[in-house]
């Protein structure tokens, strides 16, 4: 801050300089040569608060993320895709399962993502009154090794 104000007070000084030399020079012919000096001057002046200020100047370190920071950012988007995913399952699901005469009240999809951004089914809970007739709809879809639960019991 020290700094900045000696600026500006040289600054200031190099001004007053030149008006008075105006004043002195009035109507001379080094009247001309006196100003372009002394502006020349005043530039540095100005110039040099600038260059000590960048010379001075240091940049903010960035805001790094940390690898928690990120590695939770990207769980709660693998949970969001799972449960987006999930749910249009069981969309289509309830649509295969009215298309074959059964009656599903509920049915929840439980999807996983895996590492390597793989998405599996872990399994459908599914509540009806005829769960093997649901079940093979369900496993006809989504392969034999799904697990189908009964919701209600």
């Amino acid at each position: 801050m020290k700094e900045l104000t000696s600026a500006a007070g040289g600054v200031c000084a190099v001004s007053a300089l030149i008006c008075v030399l105006r004043m002195i020079s009035g109507g001379t012919r080094l009247k001309s040569q006196a100003e372009l000096l002394m502006k020349l001057i005043l530039g540095m002046a100005v110039a040099a608060v600038f260059t000590d200020g960048i010379s001075d100047f240091e940049m903010p370190e960035a805001l790094s993320g940390s690898g928690t920071d990120y590695s939770i950012m990207s769980q709660v988007c693998d949970e969001e895709v799972a449960a987006r995913a999930g749910e249009n399952i069981s969309e289509v699901l309830r649509g295969q399962l009215r298309a074959a005469g059964i009656d599903a009240e509920k049915i929840r999809t439980e999807v996983n993502i895996l590492q390597d951004g793989n998405i599996t089914i872990s399994r459908v809970v599914i509540s009806t009154e005829d769960i093997e007739a649901a079940a093979a709809v369900i496993r006809s879809s989504l392969g034999q090794e799904t697990e189908v639960v009964n919701g209600d019991g």
